[in-house]
This record gives C-alpha cells, sequence and structure tokens, in this order.
C-alpha cells in the first residue's frame, strides 16, 4: 500500500511498479523530499507529464508555477499560514473568480476556506507539491521583505530573487510515448472512468474531441460546457474506437457520421449512452449523451409550471383534437415535457404511438417507432403510416419539413390530437415558421391549438447562494424594481465552483385565440402575434425569467445567457402597428414618438407606463398624446373627426 499522493496514483494508473514506487520514496525520505523531485530528478517523469497525470487524475487544469509568475496583489488574500500548511498558492483571477493552486483539488475544506476568506468563487487548479513549497516561501518571503522595507521608510521596491528554472527534463512526444504504451486496456479503464465521473457529477454530455496534439475531454453541466481533461493525441483512436465498440459502430470507418447506443448498468440503474462520431481535421470528434433510466418520466405538476401556464396547458389537454407545440432551442426540456403530456394520457383507452429520432426512453403502453431515413422511413412517411393504424394522439419527435407539417395538420384537421416540437426562440415565432415551411395559413389557423415555449435556466447552488447588492445595469434588466439585494452563487465544492445546482425550466405559453387566428390568416409577423398574445394576457417568458430572479431562483447573468439575449431588435408601434426597429425614437408610419426620457431624473420611459419608475413623477408626455393621420395635429379624446382639418379618425 502506497500512502503517498502522487505515488498512488502513478502505481494505479501502472505509469510506476510498485517496487520501484517504494525505492523512489524510501530516497525522497532520506533527502527530505518530495517523490515528485526524485521522479524528476532521476529522469524518469518529466514535469510536464507529472502536471498532465494529476491534471486527468482531477478532471482540472494543471498549472506550472515555475512558468506562472502570479499575482502579487493576491498573496494578502490567503494567509501564509494556511498557503503552507495545505499547500495552496493564489495564481490569478478569472473575472469574479479567483484561481487558486492545489496539490490535492478535490480537498473541500480548505477550498471553502479560501473562498470565504477572499469572498469570491474559488477555481481550483492542481500543481506539484516541490513548487508549491517553493513558490510560497519565495513569493511570502518577498512580500515580507517588502513590507518591512516600506515600514522602515524605503519607498524603493525589494530586490526580486531571481526564479530557480530547473531543466525540463523530455518534451511533449515523452508524454505521448508514455500514454502509448498503456494499450487498448488502458483506453477502456480510460473511457469507463470518463463515464463514471460524468454521471457522479450529473453531466448530460461528454464531448471527446480530436485536437493537433491533445484529446479534449468536456462534460456539460446544467447546460453549460466545462474542460473535464486533456489527454495526450496517441490515445484519441483507441478512445474513440473504445467508445464506436461500445455503441456497436463501424470503427474501421472514420470518413462518416455513424450514430449508436449502449446500456451501461450502474448500481440499481441503467445508463443509456447515446453515441455520435463525426469526422474532423485531426480524427473524429465523440459525443455521448448520457440518459439515465432510473430517473422515470416526470408528471406534469412536477414540471415546475407557473399557474398562469399550467391552468392554460391543461385546458388544452382537454382538448378533444388539435395539433400542438412545444418549442425552444435543443437541450431546453422539450421532449421531457411532452414525455410526461403523454403520461398524463390514459393510454389504456386511447391508441398512442410516437415518431421519433432517436427514441430517448422506452415508454409503456405507447408504440414507438425510430426514424430510418437511410432506409426511407422518414418524420412524413412514418405520419403517413400512422393514420392508418386507427391513432387518437400522435407524437412527432420534430417537425423539420413541409411535408411534415402538412401532414401532421391534415391528421389534425380529421379529429387526431398532434404533439411535436420546433425550434424557435419564443412561441409567436413557431407560427409564422410554420407557414414559412410551406404549410397554408388556413390549416394552420384551423388545426393549431396553443404553442407551449421554454428555457432551462441554472438554478443557484443552496449552499453557497449569498445576497449581495445589485448595480444599475442589473436593475436595468429587470425592469428598476423596487428590492435592496439580489442573490448570487459564491462558488463551492458541492457545484464545482459555478456558484450553480441544478436547471429549472420556464414557460411562455401562448393560446391560439380568435385575434391571433385572424393575423395566422393574414401571414401577420410574429412581433405582431406576439403583441396580440401579450393583449390577450400572456406573460412573456421573460417576465418569468425575471420573477425567478427575483425569488433568489437564479441570477441576473443567468437569464441574460438562456433567456433574455434572445429578444428581438424589433417592436411594434402602438399607434399604427407596424414593425419598427427598437433603436427608432419616432416611428417612420406615422411619426408617433417611440422614445422618451423623464422629464425629472431623465430615466428611459416605456410608452405604456403612467408615472417614471425612478423618480415617481407622472409621465405628461408625448408618448401618450394622439396625433391626426392627416395634419398630425395633437388631438385631445375621442373623435371621429380632426376638428383642425376635418380628416376621419
Amino acid at each position: 500500500m502506497i500512502d503517498d499522493p502522487l505515488g498512488h496514483i502513478l502505481v494505479e494508473r501502472q505509469f510506476l511498479t510498485l517496487m520501484d514506487c517504494r525505492d523512489a520514496l524510501a530516497k525522497a525520505r532520506s533527502e527530505d523530499c518530495f517523490l515528485e523531485e526524485i521522479l524528476i530528478r532521476k529522469r524518469k517523469f518529466p514535469r510536464k507529464m507529472l502536471l498532465k497525470i494529476l491534471e486527468n487524475e482531477y478532471f482540472c487544469p494543471a498549472v506550472d508555477l515555475e512558468e506562472t509568475p502570479g499575482d502579487p496583489a493576491l498573496l494578502s488574500v490567503i494567509p501564509r499560514r494556511l498557503a503552507a500548511r495545505h499547500l495552496v498558492f493564489p495564481v490569478g483571477t478569472d473575472g469574479q473568480a479567483m484561481k487558486v493552486a492545489f496539490f490535492n483539488p478535490s480537498d473541500a475544506k480548505t477550498s471553502a476556506a479560501i473562498s470565504q476568506i477572499a469572498n469570491r468563487t474559488v477555481t481550483p487548479m492542481v500543481a506539484l507539491r516541490h513548487d508549491l513549497r517553493d513558490t510560497i516561501k519565495r513569493r511570502y518571503d518577498d512580500m515580507e521583505r517588502e513590507l518591512s522595507a516600506s515600514a522602515r521608510g524605503n519607498n524603493g521596491k525589494a530586490r526580486q530573487v531571481p526564479t530557480d528554472r530547473r531543466t525540463q527534463v523530455g518534451d511533449r512526444s515523452d508524454v505521448l510515448l508514455s500514454f502509448s504504451k498503456e494499450g487498448e486496456q488502458s483506453a477502456t479503464a480510460l473511457v469507463d472512468k470518463l463515464v463514471d465521473e460524468a454521471s457522479m457529477r450529473g453531466a448530460t454530455d461528454i464531448h471527446i474531441e480530436s485536437k493537433e496534439h491533445e484529446l479534449v475531454v468536456r462534460f456539460r453541466l446544467d447546460g453549460v460546457l466545462r474542460r473535464a481533461a486533456i489527454l495526450p493525441a496517441s490515445v484519441s483512436a483507441s478512445v474513440v474506437s473504445r467508445v464506436k465498440i461500445l455503441g456497436g459502430m463501424d470503427i474501421a470507418e472514420r470518413r462518416m457520421p455513424q450514430d449508436g447506443r449502449h446500456t451501461l448498468k450502474k448500481g440499481d440503474h441503467l445508463l443509456d449512452l447515446r453515441i455520435s462520431s463525426i469526422p474532423s481535421q485531426f480524427g473524429e470528434k465523440v459525443v455521448i449523451r448520457l440518459l439515465s433510466k432510473a430517473k422515470g418520466l416526470l408528471e406534469l405538476d412536477n414540471l415546475g409550471m407557473p399557474p398562469a401556464v399550467s391552468e392554460g396547458y391543461a385546458d388544452l389537454l382537454r382538448t378533444p383534437q388539435g395539433f400542438f407545440l412545444v418549442t425552444g432551442p435543443t437541450g431546453s426540456g422539450k421532449t421531457t415535457t411532452l414525455y410526461a403530456t403523454l403520461n398524463a394520457i390514459d393510454c389504456e383507452s386511447v391508441n398512442v404511438v410516437t415518431l421519433e429520432d432517436p427514441i430517448e426512453y422506452s415508454l409503456q403502453r405507447i408504440t414507438q417507432v425510430q426514424v430510418r431515413e437511410d432506409i426511407g422511413l422518414t418524420f412524413a412517411s412514418g405520419l403517413r403510416s400512422f393514420l392508418r393504424q386507427d391513432p387518437d394522439v400522435i407524437l412527432i419527435g420534430e417537425i423539420r419539413d413541409a411535408a411534415t407539417v402538412e401532414i401532421a395538420c391534415r391528421a389534425a384537421l380529421t379529429g387526431h390530437k398532434v404533439f411535436s416540437t420546433i425550434h424557435t426562440n419564443d412561441a409567436a415565432q413557431a407560427i409564422p415558421r410554420l407557414v414559412e415551411m410551406g404549410a397554408p395559413p388556413y390549416l394552420v389557423a384551423a388545426t393549431l391549438k396553443g404553442v407551449l415555449a421554454q428555457r432551462l435556466i441554472r438554478v443557484l447552488c443552496i449552499d453557497c447562494k449569498e445576497t449581495y447588492t445589485p448595480n444599475q445595469s442589473e436593475l436595468a434588466v429587470l425592469g428598476y424594481p423596487k428590492i435592496n439585494e439580489l442573490h448570487r452563487g459564491r462558488g463551492c465544492k458541492t457545484c464545482s465552483g459555478t456558484g450553480f445546482k441544478g436547471r429549472s425550466a420556464i414557460y411562455e405559453y401562448l393560446p391560439v385565440s380568435e385575434n391571433i387566428l385572424k393575423l395566422i390568416i393574414e401571414r401577420a409577423s410574429s412581433f405582431a402575434i406576439q403583441h396580440a398574445a401579450r393583449q390577450s394576457g400572456m406573460i412573456p417568458m421573460s417576465e418569468f425569467a425575471k420573477r425567478a430572479v427575483l425569488s433568489g431562483t437564479t441570477s441576473v447573468a443567468e437569464i441574460q445567457r438562456a433567456v433574455l439575449t434572445d429578444l428581438g431588435r424589433e417592436q411594434l408601434c402602438i399607434h399604427c402597428g407596424q414593425v419598427v426597429s427598437l433603436d427608432f425614437a419616432v416611428c417612420p408610419f406615422c411619426q408617433h414618438v417611440l422614445k422618451e426620457k423623464c422629464a425629472g431624473c431623465e430615466h428611459p420611459l416605456d410608452p405604456t407606463w403612467e408615472a417614471c419608475p425612478n423618480c415617481g413623477l407622472e409621465v405628461e408626455s408625448e408618448l401618450r398624446k394622439t396625433y391626426c393621420p392627416h395634419c398630425q395635429a395633437p388631438l385631445a379624446g375621442k373623435r371621429d373627426s380632426c376638428p383642425f382639418c376635418g380628416g376621419g379618425l
């Protein structure tokens, strides 16, 4: 048994034999130094190779402290006693986070202590122990000498001790050669460890990307990709081949994209892997999507829909026939919502069939069909066959072409209930998209019953959530609410330093009312449809996102990333209804004033506001005046004709 952490890693990964490791440890103890110093001195391992091994073991970036000067301003943040005792050293900053080098990045207590002392998120990095020891002593000694000189009235800076640059043993080719000796068995173990680590952290996807000099591995955690490991390019072929073997794919075919599936048993539950490979410049890129079958199907009541959305959506589901759409970008939870919808249907008394690409989960009492475009089984051809199977409810995985949307609409017109998804930024854009695909507007108006748009936003980690005073730009995003504090995630071991743990959905439900039907027939723009829907009581997704920030569920930066950045740069003129740019101060069609500032505080005003939200001054401005469309004379009250020119109003 090896009690040295680095020695244990080297022996476990078969970089070093047990006997050689014990001999090196004995020599290190006799010379009162660390194991890595002996290994580097004897030229058994280059420094860069040891750093790569530690980086892959702890799944965080490595830093060579001999090449990284660090930030002198951060030395006063971490006390010297803490740095020397736990071998940690502040390297620099990354936005609001502080990058700290550890020998053991998995030390959650030390990371939490540093985060609390520094009052900021800690981004862990890994470094060699002797580098940490020497750097800590050298840099803190320099700082103390500078402070002593300042105390004696010496305005000059203390002389910096030159860095002892040790000779670099070996190069990158030595690192690659060591990895290449592991063979196929090590590739199998490496892929298994990547899948285990991704599953444990709750990752939804694993990206394995072949680069010119390395193999980059990234995990998608809570919808955001984060680097997990960097491996030598020499193991790229063996790792990709191992993944393709798992998916039942052709390892000899490297010029064409391939898809595969595999099911793993992890403890008491099954893990479904959906594997996709594509050729790239320096090899193949493989993406593994992880689907845990232990989670099961969600109930509609557990999706977190606000009452304003869930009540309307429930009414929609009670409609005996019609076409229903769920829209949003890839990875926004559309399939989960549709599966929960099917789970709410009595499948014993009705015939439910689905056409999916791919089938993500196996559903009981439901007939599921996989799209196979290579043999001609497309969404359109499969849907035609469904109509001869006496279906009551049809689920189409995605609306992709004109044939599919027209057949879906005609199926809904003949008494079927049809569910599907489409990729748009909001609910209103789904309607013009169907028409642009080639569906006749009269057919869309006759069958479409409602559109549900959704996004997934990251939820603040409950272990490190803290309050802070928002700045003016954040208050502007929220519409200047009367609040003094908001919430943000500080970052901790639980959330891997991100400040977020888990995700939640926000929605926007657009029922197709009578005024919406008229706009569909008229081929109106999405802005006109959205404006009419809001007048009918639809609450936009951005409003639900702002409520999530005010309730402490998420942060302003997160809703800007996931929701508010998707808003268009156009608006409707409230006077003539024409679509104009948000940058226009006056409508070019009717010359109506679109923008104005408060006379008291010059705060930007919305055309519909009665008073300034910043100073409370009542809005008495051009925004609330009405003008004659013929002579542009100001009008007061409701009139049938203009008193100045006699033109009809």
